[in-house]
């Protein structure tokens, strides 16, 4: 896959301002699928996305990168992890998004966003920021690249039914998930086990499903 990235300020400025209108709206309704846009802008010069650090021959996640680079610029900080490891300032992945955001890398403890290429983390969840109590909404932002999303019945072992519920949600709402691994359930539940603080989640799936799961939400492993 290839990211198409245009010459024209506006066409970007749209696409940009498009995404952070969907990632909201995953904010503050947990759950709920919002399509993004793939960010191919017609008339742009082609730019292709990095390969995928641990799996050969393979992207990482177009809508995924196209929505973290909506969200960084230069003055924040990232992290990117891939198979349960922190990438290094020489990786070309985080070359990548440095050149094209400004955004520094720097320690997990301290950034305000993370990108992990898979379901899971491998256990580096526990080293993002979570806030503090004075300021909760200094965590840092967490995103997954996941298979598929669905919100309807899926079985197989592949799938991971969660229910959701807390604010936002009416009663409670399933969601299907298949590319995250159970453990990173658990994982995602004990950095939220001292509310209000917490890291607030998207999950992205190769169509460009998104879900938002903030730290508001209680996820369910069914």
């Amino acid at each position: 896959m290839q990211i198409v990235w245009l010459q024209s300020p506006q066409t970007k400025i749209y696409y940009n301002a498009s995404t952070f209108r969907h990632l909201l709206d995953s904010l503050a309704r947990p759950g709920k699928l919002n399509q993004l846009e793939y960010p191919e802008i017609p008339g742009g010069w082609l730019d292709e996305a990095p390969t995928h650090p641990t799996r050969e021959n393979a992207t990482l996640n177009p809508y995924a990168l196209g929505a973290f680079l909506s969200l960084i610029d230069g003055e924040v900080s990232f992290a990117i992890a891939s198979g349960g490891t922190w990438l290094q300032q020489e990786s070309a992945a985080v070359r990548w998004l440095s050149l094209r955001s400004g955004a520094s890398l720097k320690s997990p403890s301290a950034v305000a966003f993370a990108f992990f290429c898979e379901g899971r983390s491998g256990g580096l969840l526990k080293e993002l920021s979570q806030g503090t109590l004075l300021e909760p909404e200094s965590s840092a932002t967490a995103f997954y690249c996941v298979e598929q999303l669905s919100d309807t019945p899926k079985t197989g072992r592949d799938w991971l039914e969660l229910e959701l519920s807390g604010p936002g949600i009416l009663h409670s709402r399933r969601l299907y998930v298949a590319g995250m691994e159970r453990s990173e359930i658990v994982a995602i539940n004990a950095s939220r086990g001292n509310y209000p603080l917490g890291i607030d989640l998207y999950l992205i799936d190769t169509l460009g499903q998104c879900v938002g799961l903030p730290r508001t939400t209680k996820i369910l492993n069914r």
